[in-house]
């Protein structure tokens, strides 16, 4: 079958035979073809006019035969061409053999007979071994020319037989020992095959487990997400309840009311109504679940921001500070999972204040063009072991079904993502510092 066009010269021959096999056999027929053409014309100078006529007859017909060979080889037919080689070397050794006799051709066995058997050995092992009986019986031909030349003299049937023996031991041993060498390097390329298909699958396994872990991760934030959500839905409440109060206050006002008082009353409850949309805004773009959206963001306005939600979380016992400290710097950052970050450190923070304390969340620039996120409380604090775990994916001294030991470890992905870092400094009984820092830039009028 030829070659398609576009046919890939890495992948195996559709013939059968493979690449490699292929350029083994093309070099081949060439050996032969020239071997014959130096053969007889070194036989034409030796013995001059004298020069059995045979001898150039038969080299031109093995050039013939290689050159159909290598136009079928060249065609893409290597199965053929090769199966076309080992089926016409039989009829002219046979002619050979019968013409010249065992014992003249004794000395040219080795550039008559490894060809025939190199290239039957290609094919396979049943074509190898009817290759190699044929030689057998063409070998058995010769001696019988011989002994029958020789009037099967006694002396001379001794020569016969030792001839005939080297001759079938070499055509045997040739065979068996192409036997086991091609038999070893299939079973090496199958080996090398079947190893190059185990680390595809490898592979490809490794690709689908690294996806299955993004997956995983993007969960695994989306979760901490939502716990802080839940956390927030007390404080979130709250809220709701006082701005639902005010909009029923101004709407009885204004049921009371004639005129311009009846319309600033009707004014209120539109802001109040706005307030708590901006509130159930806020909580619905917390807890979605989407790819992270990395934009430019004002730090001390978006922690100004959260400063309500803070103050929720908290009881009347802690004393929350959120200082901006007049910065005015711009970080590269989602603000859902700042927000979403904050948030977390704020509830680790409440649970480690119990009877109290004070919850500090402030902002000032720091070496170079960072800008330092400092998050502290005056709780019971780590010990040194904890303090040394506590960046760990799912290390947590809390109770069973209490955390995930997820809050600090997402944290310091999504910070070193953005090109941060995260330090926690903390000593039992004496409170936990924790300090983001973050590239930033100074808000100037190119920024705005």
């Amino acid at each position: 079958m030829p070659v398609p066009p576009h046919h890939d010269p890495a992948a195996p021959a559709p013939t059968g035979l493979g690449r490699r096999t292929d350029t083994l056999l093309r070099g081949l027929l060439l050996l032969v073809a020239l071997y014959h053409v130096v053969f007889a014309g070194w036989l034409a100078y030796r013995t001059g006019p004298g020069l059995d006529r045979m001898v150039p007859a038969m080299a031109v017909l093995q050039v013939l035969l290689c050159a159909l060979c290598l136009v079928e080889h060249h065609a893409g037919r290597s199965v053929r061409a090769a199966t076309t080689f080992v089926l016409a070397q039989l009829p002219l050794l046979m002619l050979a053999y019968g013409y010249w006799g065992l014992a003249a051709l004794m000395r040219l066995q080795l550039g008559q007979i490894v060809p025939m058997l190199l290239v039957a050995a290609v094919l396979g092992h049943r074509t190898l071994s009817w290759a190699a009986a044929a030689l057998c019986g063409l070998q058995l031909l010769g001696a019988w020319v011989d002994a029958s030349g020789a009037m099967f003299r006694g002396d001379r049937l001794q020569l016969v037989g030792t001839d005939l023996g080297v001759g079938l031991f070499g055509v045997l041993l040739t065979a068996w020992l192409l036997h086991h060498s091609v038999t070893g390097l299939r079973e090496s390329l199958q080996m090398a095959q079947q190893r190059s298909q185990e680390l595809a699958r490898k592979r490809d396994e490794l690709q689908v487990e690294i996806q299955e872990r993004e997956r995983a991760r993007d969960q695994l934030v989306h979760a901490m997400k939502m716990e802080n959500v839940g956390r927030l839905a007390s404080g979130i409440a709250h809220d709701f309840n006082h701005l639902l109060g005010l909009i029923q206050m101004y709407v009885a006002k204004a049921g009371r009311s004639q005129g311009e008082p009846q319309q600033a009353a009707l004014n209120g409850a539109d802001a109040a109504v706005r307030r708590a949309s901006a509130v159930s805004r806020r909580l619905m773009d917390f807890s979605r679940l989407e790819a992270a959206r990395p934009q430019l963001l004002d730090a001390a306005a978006t922690v100004n921001g959260l400063t309500p939600l803070l103050e929720q979380m908290f009881p009347r016992g802690v004393d929350v500070q959120v200082d901006t400290g007049g910065v005015q710097r711009l970080i590269h950052f989602d603000p859902a999972q700042l927000e979403s970050i904050l948030l977390s450190l704020a509830v680790n923070a409440q649970q480690a204040m119990p009877e109290g304390g004070r919850f500090t969340l402030a902002l000032q620039p720091a070496e170079g063009d960072q800008l330092l996120l400092r998050v502290e409380d005056t709780g019971v604090g780590m010990s040194e072991e904890v303090r040394a775990r506590c960046l760990e994916p799912f290390f947590t001294t809390k109770p069973i079904g209490q955390g995930t030991g997820l809050g600090l470890a997402v944290t310091v992905r999504l910070i070193n993502a953005a090109g941060g870092s995260v330090q926690v400094h903390s000593q039992a009984g004496q409170g936990t510092q924790v300090h983001l820092r973050l590239p930033s830039r100074s808000i100037g009028p190119a920024a705005a």
